[in-house]
């Protein structure tokens, strides 16, 4: 299965959105999946469904992080993720025009009602999908794995 099918696959069943991203890059880069899916539990709908940053913007976040970012001083590495960070917000914004989750879903998430009608008209069903998957190929194109 490819990255983006394992990733809507995640999505459909139990997990969120930042879940479903970063999942099928956990453990290629040496994260055990298990514990990426407790790491990225709370950035479902916009951090905690309160409609910030799109949980799937956040799960590429952390996986170009996992395969590019530095745990020591190493400014020309950390650099590097921070250019592939802002070269992935590019792409994405460019193919959807924001990255939040009002901006892509219409919708605030964080009052209750607005989420409630998003529950209600099925946007998470119906559109959440594509930015799933569209997080998952821009990042795998970027790092260069398939």
């Amino acid at each position: 299965m490819d990255l983006v099918s394992e990733a809507q696959t995640l999505f459909e069943g139990p997990y969120n959105c930042a879940q479903a991203v970063l999942g099928p890059f956990a453990e290629r880069f040496g994260l055990p999946q298990e514990t990426a899916f407790k790491i990225t539990t709370p950035f479902g709908g916009g951090i905690g469904h309160t409609g910030q940053v799109c949980g799937a913007v956040s799960g590429a976040m952390m996986a170009i992080g996992l395969a590019q970012g530095t745990a020591i001083d190493d400014k020309s590495q950390k650099e590097a993720c921070y250019a592939m960070a802002r070269a992935f917000q590019a792409r994405f914004l460019a193919r959807h025009k924001a990255v939040t989750c009002p901006g892509l879903l219409g919708l605030d998430l964080g009052d209750p009602s607005e989420y409630a009608q998003a529950k209600e008209m099925g946007v998470f069903h119906s559109r959440c999908p594509l930015y799933v998957g569209d997080a998952v190929l821009i990042t795998a194109e970027l790092l260069g794995v398939d």
